[in-house]
């Protein structure tokens, strides 16, 4: 049932099958730009939107870099000296707490400024996810026109991403499987947020259950994908650091993992789109025209 187009729907479109009185220019065909029949698939389309938007979209997450490292070096740098200012002091059994609130102060300090950038990359995202549509639905690719249409959005991504956090913070409390489901389950969260008015956590759930095999098989990979990413810049970071040593060793390292989140941000969110819609697809009628923005034939209409 789930191996091929022509098995998914005797008319060769995309499974399910299509409700009657919707215009053909609206299934999901084979050569759709988003939906795929199958994994392999999947990624082509990923690769593919990936190569038309990777310049404005390196752009996008270079600017969004900025405030974000304004934020979180200063707060990294804080944290590592008095992390080594508590060394000595913990060395030396000194009494009482009062050792301790330089460096609690400066944890939170830095716990906030990691929240702020959090923030700060999902806006960023949704402006991302409005490049991906540009491209594929065919419109010119114009990281001013994404601006505009992801800044819509931005309250609405802002708070269901501090949601998303606190639902995981609360599965890892819980134990280790359940915040790999909760993450799994929220990834693409982002995507749904951006396109799609009024949704949130459960309409996210809702698409990862729809099928399961299609949507593990994409969330997995998204997951990989920037587990190498993260390890691969880490051991750089974790060399420069050590290597150069000192503030300027904490600030280089830093930099640098600027650089590994504008590889990560160009790459992944194609990855996200794609996954998102054939997610969607699998749960009800969907395929890329659903997102162009004055359609000639409205399927509601």
């Amino acid at each position: 049932m789930n191996q091929g187009w022509a098995e998914r729907d005797g008319n060769e479109h995309y499974w399910p099958a299509q409700p009657p009185m919707i215009p053909p220019s609206f299934y999901a065909t084979p050569t759709d730009p988003l939906v795929s029949p199958d994994y392999p698939g999947w990624w082509r389309r990923s690769v593919a939107l990936a190569g038309r938007i990777w310049k404005p979209a390196l752009l996008l997450h270079t600017i969004a870099a900025v405030p974000s490292l304004a934020l979180t070096v200063p707060a990294d740098v804080a944290l590592t000296g008095e992390a080594r200012d508590l060394q000595p002091a913990i060395l030396g059994d000194q009494p009482g707490l009062s050792v301790l609130v330089p460096y609690l102060g400066a944890t939170f300090v830095f716990l906030v400024a990691v929240v702020i950038a959090s923030l700060i990359a999902a806006v960023a995202t949704a402006i991302n996810v409005q490049l991906v549509v540009q491209a594929a639905t065919g419109q010119p690719v114009s990281l001013r026109t994404a601006a505009g249409a992801g800044l819509r959005r931005a309250p609405a991504v802002i708070g269901w991403a501090l949601v998303a956090n606190l639902l995981t913070s609360v599965a890892l409390l819980m134990c280790v499987l359940p915040i790999f489901y909760v993450g799994a389950a929220l990834m693409v969260l982002p995507v749904l947020v951006t396109l799609e008015r009024g949704s949130g956590v459960s309409r996210s759930f809702t698409l990862f259950h729809a099928d399961l095999g299609t949507s593990v098989s994409r969330v997995a990979t998204v997951f990989a994908v920037t587990a190498a990413t993260m390890f691969t810049f880490g051991m750089v970071e974790v060399f420069l650091e050590a290597v150069i040593g000192g503030v300027a060793g904490t600030v280089v390292a830093a930099l640098f993992n600027g650089v590994y989140l504008l590889v990560a941000g160009v790459l992944v969110t194609p990855l996200l789109v794609t996954a998102y819609a054939d997610m969607r697809a699998r749960l009800e009628p969907f395929s890329t025209a659903y997102l162009m923005p004055h359609p000639i034939n409205n399927p509601t209409t």
